[in-house]
C-alpha cells in the first residue's frame, strides 16, 4: 500500500531516523495495512477503507506508553499491585495502538469478617499462610533480574562496539576496495578500447571507420550487444547531466522558500518529472514523482542522481527538511515504484563525516562558486557515499 506508506512517512516528519523510530514506523504501518485489509474484507470500497484507516491513526500522540487501567484496576490496591508486578518482573512499557480497549479483568473481593488473619486487607489476595519473610523473599527474587539486566547491558554494549567497528572501519574499507576494483576494470576496458581503435577494429570484429554505432562520427562504447549499448548510453546520459549541471541554475532559485516543479526540471532526471508538490508540513517536506524512467539506466546512476538532487534541493531551500522521490520505471505500475525519503539532518551528518568537518550544513554558501559546488558534487557521487545514503532513504514496501 504505497499511499499508506507515504501517510506513515508523513507522521514521522521531523523525527530522527533512529532504530527505535524505524521499528515504530514499521509497526504502525503493519497495523494500518492489516486494518485496511479488514475493512476491504468487510465489504468497504478501497477509498472508504483507506480514509477510515487513516482516520483511525492521525498522530503519533495517539500512541499510549502504558495501557490505562479500567474498572476495578483503577483502585489504589489494583494500581499498587500493578506497579509491584512491573517492578518485580522488570517489564518495559508497552506501546498500544489506538483500538478498542479490552475489557478490564474483575477480581471479586475477598470475604471479610472477624476470621480474617491479623494484618490482612479485605478484598486483596494474601500470600499463603505459613510463608515467612515475604518481603525478604521478594528481594531475593529480584536479584536474578538485576543480573539479567547487567548481562543485557553488556550484550548491548558489545553489539554497539561491533556496529561502530563495521560502520567506521570495515564498511569504508570494503567500499574503497570496491571502488578500486571498479576503477581497475574501467582502466582495462579503456585500454582495450584504445587498442581496438588503433587497430581499426571494433569489439564486434568489424572494421572501424571512425563512425559511432548510430552512424555518426565520434566516440562509441563499442558494445556488440544492442542491449548493453542502450544501457551504456542511457546511464552515461544521466551521469553527464550530473557532471554538467551548473551552479547558475541553483543561484537562480536562491531566495525562494518553497521548491516548485521548474526547479526539479532543471536537475538530472528532469525529463522524467511527472508531478511535484508540498507534502504535509508545508515548506518542510516536498515530493517529486519520476515516471517512465528507462529501465536501461543502471541503478547506480539513478542513485547518484537522486542523492545529487536531494543535496541541491536542501542547499537552495533552507526550510526544506525532507524530500521524497518516487521512481517509477517505464515497465512498472505505480504500485511497483520505489520511494526514497531523504532527510536534511542525515545528509548533513554524512557530509560532515566525509569531508572531515569541512561541510557541516547544506546551504547557499556551497554554490557560491563553481569550485566549491564541484567539491560537493564529488562527495555526492562517490560510490560509498551515494550507495549508503540511498540505502538509508529507501522505503521498503
Amino acid at each position: 500500500m504505497n499511499e499508506l506508506r507515504m501517510y506513515v512517512e508523513h507522521l514521522f516528519e521531523g523525527r530522527m531516523l533512529t532504530a527505535e523510530n524505524i521499528e515504530l514506523k514499521e509497526e504502525i504501518y503493519g497495523n494500518l495495512v492489516a486494518r485496511y485489509e479488514d475493512y476491504i474484507a468487510s465489504g468497504m470500497s478501497e477509498a472508504e477503507a483507506l480514509e477510515k484507516t487513516k482516520a483511525s491513526f492521525t498522530s503519533l500522540d495517539d500512541l499510549r506508553e502504558d495501557a490505562e487501567p479500567t474498572g476495578d484496576e483503577a483502585s489504589p490496591a489494583g494500581s499498587a499491585a500493578g506497579e509491584a508486578s512491573q517492578t518485580s518482573a522488570g517489564t518495559a512499557p508497552t506501546r498500544v495502538m489506538p483500538a478498542a480497549s479490552a475489557p478490564a479483568s474483575h477480581v471479586p473481593p475477598a470475604a471479610t469478617g472477624s476470621g480474617s488473619p491479623a494484618g490482612t486487607v479485605p478484598g486483596v489476595a494474601q500470600p499463603p499462610s505459613g510463608v515467612a519473610g515475604a518481603a525478604n523473599q521478594h528481594g531475593k527474587a529480584a536479584m536474578p533480574w538485576k543480573r539479567i539486566a547487567i548481562i543485557a547491558a553488556a550484550v548491548v554494549l558489545v553489539l554497539a562496539v561491533a556496529a561502530g567497528v563495521y560502520e567506521f572501519v570495515i564498511d569504508p574499507a570494503l567500499d574503497r576496495a570496491e571502488d578500486a576494483a571498479e576503477a581497475e576494470a574501467e582502466r582495462q576496458w579503456l585500454e582495450q578500447q584504445n587498442q581496438s581503435s588503433g587497430n581499426g577494429q571494433g569489439n564486434d570484429g568489424s572494421q572501424g571507420n571512425g563512425q559511432s554505432a548510430q552512424g555518426g562520427t565520434g566516440a562509441t562504447s563499442g558494445y556488440g550487444d544492442a542491449e548493453d549499448q542502450r544501457e551504456y548510453e542511457a546511464t552515461k546520459a544521466v551521469d553527464d547531466a550530473i557532471a554538467a549541471h551548473p551552479v547558475d541554475d541553483l543561484k537562480s532559485y536562491t531566495g525562494n522558500s518553497l521548491p516548485d516543479q521548474g526547479f526539479f526540471e532543471h536537475l538530472p532526471l528532469s525529463m522524467y518529472v511527472s508531478s511535484t508538490g508540498a507534502e504535509q508540513g508545508g515548506n518542510a517536506s516536498y515530493g517529486v514523482w519520476y515516471a517512465g524512467v528507462l529501465d536501461d539506466i543502471d541503478g547506480d546512476a539513478i542513485d547518484r542522481a537522486l542523492v545529487y538532487n536531494a543535496v541541491a534541493a536542501f542547499s537552495v531551500y533552507p526550510e526544506l527538511q525532507t524530500v521524497t522521490f518516487t521512481v517509477q520505471e517505464s515497465d512498472e505500475t505505480a504500485y511497483d515504484a520505489n520511494v526514497y525519503s531523504f532527510n536534511r539532518a542525515t545528509l548533513e551528518h554524512a557530509f560532515d563525516n566525509a569531508s572531515g568537518g569541512a561541510i557541516t550544513q547544506l546551504n547557499s554558501s556551497l554554490y557560491e562558486s563553481q569550485e566549491s559546488w564541484d567539491q560537493v558534487r564529488d562527495y555526492a557521487t562517490r560510490n560509498h557515499f551515494y550507495d549508503r545514503q540511498t540505502d538509508l532513504a529507501e522505503i521498503d514496501d
